[in-house]
C-alpha cells in the first residue's frame, strides 16, 4: 500500500518499514500479564503500544512474569530490551512501596564518593535485571546550579562539572556491570536553563563551562547510549539539539561516541512543537543523526484514559509511516537508517534478554539495593545550619511537633512526590509526636520540625521556608528539612536546616538518626552559590 510523507503518497519497502519500526520506541509488542507478546491490533484496548502499565502490572513479581513471557515468546526476534527511567531519587518508574529506592544523584554528589556512585548504579542494575528491564534511561549528566532548574535539581550530581563527571562515570560502570545499558542524558547539557523542557523549549546562548565533561566521562566509561535533549544552544545551532547535525557531529566526532543516540521524548508538546509536530520532529532527529526516536519508555506510571492510549497507538504508527516515507523520498538516506539499525541491533544483542538469560532473584537484588541506599543516605544528608544544636534536646515528656508543608506540584519528571510520608512513623518510634497542619498554631513548647518535598514557589522562596520562619519566634527551636531540592531552604529563619535530597525511606531514616540519635551529618551540599 502507498504511504505518505505528511500527505504525499509513496510506495512502501517492507524491509525498510521493518527497520524503521525497530527505531521507534516503545515498540509494538503487547506487554501485559498473561497476554503474550507480539504486535497486536487490540493494543489500544489493553494499554499504550509496547508499554507495561503499572495499573495492570502491580508488583515486581508480576513484572518479572510479564518480561519472562515476552522473552520466551520472542523466538525469531531480537533479544528483549525494554527501557525504563530508574534514576534513583526523584524519578523512578519502579516505584511500588516494596521497591528499595536510591536517594538519587544529588545525594551521591553530597556524599562525594565514587565507590558509592558505582554501588548505586550496580544496585539499580540488579533490581532492573531481576525484573527483565535491561535498558535504563540514566544517569542524568547535566550540571545543576543555584537556584536549581526545575527539570534538573536533585537529578544532577551537582554543579561542579569535574565532580559530576567522576560520579556519572562511576554510576555508568556500576549499572552496565550489572547487565543494564546506561544512557547519559540530556546532551549537550541542561546546565544553565531557566525553563523546564517539559513545558517550554529552553534556549541557551552557549554551554556552561565544563558542560561536556560529564558526557565525555560517561563515553570514556563505555556508556551504551546518549540521550540528546530538546534545548537550543545558539553557539552551536539555532535548532533543537536533537535535530541539529552540528550537535550530533559534536557527540560523534569530537567526543568519540559510537553507541546508540536516543532522542528526548518526542511526545511532549514542548519538544515536538518547535519542529512542527511529532512526525516532523522524528524526521528531523533521524536525519540529524539520532538512532532511536523515543516516544516514551516502556513502563507507564499509571492507567491512561482510553482516548490517550488510542492516540499513542496512532502517533507511533504515524511516526513510522513518516520516517519510512522520508527515506523513500530521499529526505533521509538509506545509509543513515542502516547505521542506526546496526547500532540498535547491537544494543539488543549485548544487553537484551534471551530465554534462560541470567536474572538475579528479586528479593536478593532488592535487599542489596536497600543496603546500598542506607549507606548512601547515611553519608549524604547535610546539616547546613545549626549543627551544634543536634541531636535535639528531648527531655522525657517533650512533644516533637511535625509540620508537613504540601507540595506545590509544578515539576514533571517526578515520581517521588507520591512517596509515603515516612517521617512521622520514623520519629514516633522514639518520641511522642504531634502533627500540625501548615499555617495552624503549634500548641506545644518543644521543637518543631517543618518539612516538605517540592514547596518552592519562586527562585528565592518556598512555602516550607515561609512556614519555618513563621514559627521561629520566641526562642523556639525550629528545624526545617528539605526532602527535595535544597532551594526549599532558601530564606528560612529556622534554627536548624537539613538537606536530605530525597523523600525515600533510607534518607528519612538518616534524618531521624541525625535529629534524635548521634547528631552527626556527613554530607555537604554539592551546589555552588547556595545561600540560606
Amino acid at each position: 500500500m502507498p504511504r505518505s510523507l505528511l500527505g504525499k503518497p509513496v510506495e512502501v519497502d517492507p524491509g525498510l518499514a521493518a527497520d524503521i519500526d525497530l527505531l521507534v520506541r516503545p515498540g509494538r509488542m503487547s506487554l501485559h500479564p498473561g497476554g503474550g507478546c507480539g504486535p497486536s491490533r487490540r493494543e489500544p484496548l489493553m494499554g499504550e503500544p509496547g508499554r507495561i502499565s503499572k495499573a495492570i502490572v502491580g508488583s515486581p513479581v508480576v513484572l518479572d512474569g510479564v518480561t519472562r513471557w515476552a522473552s520466551e515468546n520472542s523466538a525469531g526476534r531480537l533479544p528483549l530490551l525494554l527501557s525504563v527511567n530508574q534514576e534513583g531519587g526523584r524519578l523512578n518508574a519502579l516505584d511500588w512501596p516494596s521497591v528499595a529506592q536510591m536517594p538519587g544523584n544529588l545525594a551521591l554528589g553530597a556524599a562525594g564518593n565514587e565507590d558509592l556512585a558505582e554501588m548505586a548504579g550496580a544496585a539499580i542494575g540488579g533490581q532492573l535485571r531481576a525484573v527483565g528491564m535491561a535498558w535504563n534511561l540514566a544517569p542524568v549528566c547535566d550540571t545543576t546550579a543555584w537556584p536549581a532548574p526545575a527539570a534538573v535539581g536533585t537529578r544532577s550530581f551537582g554543579s561542579d562539572p569535574e565532580r559530576v563527571a567522576l560520579l556519572a562515570a562511576a554510576f555508568v560502570r556500576g549499572l552496565q556491570a550489572a547487565g543494564v545499558a546506561a544512557t547519559a542524558k540530556h546532551f549537550p547539557g541542561l546546565g544553565g536553563i531557566r525553563v523546564d523542557p517539559h513545558h517550554a523549549a529552553p534556549v541557551l546562548d552557549r554551554l556552561g563551562p565544563g558542560a561536556l565533561l560529564p558526557f565525555q566521562a560517561a563515553i570514556d566509561a563505555q556508556v551504551a547510549c546518549v540521550m540528546v535533549g530538546s534545548q537550543i544552544v545558539l553557539a552551536l545551532d539555532d535548532r533543537p539539539a536533537l535535530a541539529s547535525p552540528r550537535v550530533l557531529d559534536l557527540l560523534r566526532d569530537e567526543l568519540g561516541f559510537g553507541g546508540v543516540v536516543v532522542s528526548e521524548n518526542l511526545s511532549i508538546p514542548a519538544v515536538h512543537e518547535p519542529l512542527g509536530g511529532v512526525a516532523r520532529a522524528a524526521i528531523a532527529a533521524v536525519a540529524a543523526g539520532v538512532d532511536v526516536v523515543m516516544l516514551d519508555s516502556e513502563v507507564s506510571r499509571g492507567r491512561s484514559p482510553a482516548a490517550r492510549r488510542a492516540t499513542a497507538w496512532q502517533r507511533r504508527a504515524e511516526v513510522v509511516r513518516a520516517l519510512t516515507a522520508a527515506v523513500e523520498r530521499g529526505v533521509i538516506g538509506r545509509q543513515r537508517i542502516g547505521e542506526a539499525v546496526a547500532r540498535v541491533r547491537a544494543l539488543h544483542q549485548w544487553y537484551g534478554l534471551t530465554p534462560g538469560a541470567h536474572r538475579p532473584q528479586w528479593p536478593r537484588a532488592n535487599a542489596s539495593a536497600l543496603q546500598v541506599a542506607n549507606r548512601i543516605a547515611d553519608r549524604s544528608v547535610a546539616v547546613v545550619r545549626g549543627g551544634h544544636l543536634l541531636p535535639l534536646n528531648m527531655p522525657p515528656g517533650t512533644v516533637l511537633t511535625l509540620v508537613r508543608v504540601p507540595d506545590v506540584g509544578q515539576r514533571r519528571a517526578d515520581s517521588a512526590r507520591h512517596t509515603p510520608d515516612y517521617l512521622p512513623i520514623q520519629l514516633a518510634a522514639h518520641h511522642r509526636v504531634l502533627q500540625v497542619p501548615a499555617g495552624a498554631p503549634v500548641p506545644t513548647a518543644g521543637p518543631v520540625i517543618v518539612y516538605g518535598y517540592d514547596t518552592r514557589t519562586t527562585a528565592d522562596s518556598s512555602r516550607a521556608a515561609e512556614e519555618a520562619t513563621r514559627l521561629a519566634v520566641n526562642g523556639r527551636t525550629v528545624v526545617q528539612v528539605a526532602f527535595g531540592d535544597v532551594d526549599d531552604l532558601a530564606g528560612s529563619s529556622a534554627t536548624v536546616l537539613i538537606a536530605a535530597f530525597s523523600p525515600h525511606r533510607a534518607s528519612v531514616a538518616a534524618v531521624d538518626r541525625i535529629l534524635l540519635g548521634d547528631g552527626r551529618a556527613h554530607g555537604a551540599v554539592p551546589v555552588g552559590g547556595a545561600s540560606w
